[in-house]
């Protein structure tokens, strides 16, 4: 298994995700772009995983720990994600704060995953 289509989709995930980012600054909204970066995101997160658990890297190799940390920081990304709009009507500066965490860890385990896949 290689990491080229994890890479590709992470990537087509976090270029749709800075677009509709843009987009949140001009106070636009496509659900239908958001939704399709949810589900990119979800697809390459679940790549990610099935490739670290079919990958057999042991648990003490370097690479294990970068693909744990990359998995933790992707999953945090979702879970903000996922929260951040049901927060937003009553909570505004909650929401705000998941979305900073949203874009934080996504950033950060999309390099991590770039981190893992520079070693394969």
């Amino acid at each position: 298994m290689t990491t080229t289509p994890i890479v590709l989709i992470y990537a087509a995930a976090a270029g749709l995700g800075g677009y509709v980012l843009l987009l949140w600054f001009r106070k636009a909204r496509r659900p239908g772009l958001i939704a399709v970066h949810l589900l990119l995101g979800a697809a390459a997160l679940e790549m990610l995983f099935a490739f670290l658990r079919l990958k057999d890297l042991g648990d003490n190799g370097a690479a294990s720990r970068l693909g744990t940390i990359a998995v933790t920081l992707m999953a945090l990304a979702m879970f903000s994600g996922f929260v951040a709009p049901v927060l937003g009507k009553q909570h505004r500066t909650a929401a705000n704060s998941l979305l900073a965490t949203h874009v934080c860890s996504g950033v950060a385990g999309f390099l991590m995953v770039l981190a893992l896949a520079a070693q394969f």
